[in-house]
């Protein structure tokens, strides 16, 4: 099987393409959004249970620890990141932000780990499939992600087993 990376004369790298490779890549996310105008990814991890407030204050500081000390460790100032959560009945949603510009494959490996280790069967997530090749799509995805031009924003979801991106309009502006 011809990889990713060998077939980008049919396949043009895109927002499109970096969130549908992070959705397959990670199946512990529910949900990802690229805004190439400023630059970041939000990536979602779904709960099934409502944390109290003190387990989202620990699980967003274990968060935002663990990514400085991989940058660290990787010689590199700890990069700004917001973690913001909203709790309903019977869930918790933790939206991770962050800039594109310096992220790695690996610092959103760490989250997926972490998140796993903290919640366990309680994390509602895809199913983990090994499959060649997709993490070098994915850090081919990144990379060009990093370049390019200005467009509309993307969301992916996932749904079951499958994985739906797609571009968020832009309000049209009223004519007066």
């Amino acid at each position: 099987m011809e990889s990713y990376a060998q077939q980008t004369v049919r396949v043009l790298p895109d927002s499109v393409s970096f969130v549908a490779a992070l959705l397959v890549e990670f199946p512990e996310f529910t949900g990802a959004a690229f805004d190439p105008r400023t630059g970041t990814v939000r990536l979602t991890l779904l709960v099934g249970r409502r944390l109290p407030a003190r387990g989202r204050v620990k699980f967003a500081r274990r968060l935002e620890d663990s990514i400085a000390v991989l940058h660290e460790l990787h010689g590199g100032l700890p990069p700004r990141v917001e973690v913001r959560w909203q709790t309903g009945p019977n869930f918790t949603r933790f939206e991770l932000i962050r800039s594109v510009e310096d992220l790695t494959v690996e610092e959103v490996r760490v989250v997926a780990q972490v998140a796993r280790e903290a919640f366990g069967p309680d994390l509602l997530a895809g199913e983990a499939s090994f499959e060649e090749g997709r993490e070098e799509e994915l850090r081919y995805a990144l990379e060009h992600a990093r370049h390019l031009r200005p467009s509309r924003p993307v969301v992916g979801l996932r749904e079951g087993g499958r994985v739906l991106v797609y571009y968020v309009r832009r309000p049209r502006e009223r004519m007066p």
